[in-house]
């Protein structure tokens, strides 16, 4: 009886639980042979990758995005109009249609993907038999090429300021007196890469944008964010290395995905009229 129980349980599970990117992966074969299209050794890498790419990415973000609260009160303070204008509980906050109204946390999650994107090296490719022509420049066959997310978010060719934290930059106003031109905003769209581009492009990048969406707006609702700027814990210093001292730009170290540290935050609870 109890193993009968067993296997009934289990057949309702593999029913009705929702698929996952693995569910497919097990299960995709190769037309032309019969056996499974990836070998154990390719789905445990592949495993590693989505499970770092769903996991130390978000938290990235967020560690980031804290950082950046603690330094720009104004920010925190526009946030803060827009979320409890916005919603009226705590409760309320979902992945709803009101969450996409919400167009400076969306600008402000943009600002800090963009100064810290968590993923911040290249993701090199490597040049195919024909070879390729970039720029007028002619690449070779085996030649791994890529851009680093980091220096293309830093470039002043679509970043005016970079090093100043800005979420404004994503906002289009016509005026220009509290955001920025339609052809600046399209401008920095276009070098934006946080998440990949193009058919490599993260696959979850929906997921994660709710994800960050439904966290920071949760805790601006019911939180007041501050922090101890006396000790910066994450910020740059002139006692870090060249490239590394702008004190208001949170680090980053490249290990594919980033380690950090910090930052150091204190949370009150808000009260709201």
């Amino acid at each position: 009886m109890e193993a009968e129980k067993t296997l009934k349980d289990a057949s309702s599970f593999e029913t009705s639980v929702q698929k996952d990117f693995f569910h497919y992966l097990l299960r995709i074969e190769d037309p032309g042979i019969s056996t499974a299209v990836y070998s154990n050794e390719e789905l445990l890498g592949e495993s590693e990758t989505l499970i770092i790419a769903g996991s130390d990415s978000t938290a990235i973000a967020l560690s980031a995005a804290m950082f950046y609260l603690i330094h720009n009160p104004d920010v925190q303070a526009t946030l803060v109009e827009e979320i409890c204008s916005t919603f009226t509980s705590y409760e309320d906050i979902s992945g709803e249609a009101k969450l996409r109204r919400c167009k400076y946390l969306r600008a402000f999650i943009n600002e800090v993907l963009r100064m810290n994107p968590p993923v911040p090296a290249d993701l090199s490719r490597e040049v195919l038999e024909t070879g390729m022509v970039v720029d007028d420049y002619f690449i070779p066959a085996g030649t791994h090429v890529g851009t680093a997310a980091y220096c293309l978010h830093y470039n002043k060719t679509y970043f005016k300021e970079p090093f100043s934290f800005c979420p404004e930059r994503w906002i289009v106003d016509r005026a220009a007196e509290t955001g920025s031109s339609e052809e600046a905003v399209a401008l920095a769209e276009s070098a934006f890469s946080a998440f990949s581009t193009g058919p490599r492009g993260c696959v979850g990048k929906n997921l994660a944008y709710l994800e960050l969406f439904v966290i920071i707006a949760k805790v601006i609702y019911r939180f007041e964010v501050k922090g101890d700027l006396t000790r910066n814990v994450g910020g740059g210093s002139l006692a870090l290395t060249e490239g590394r001292h702008v004190s208001t730009q949170y680090q980053l170290h490249d290990v594919f995905v980033a380690i950090r540290e910090g930052p150091m935050v204190q949370f009150k609870k808000r009260v709201h009229n």
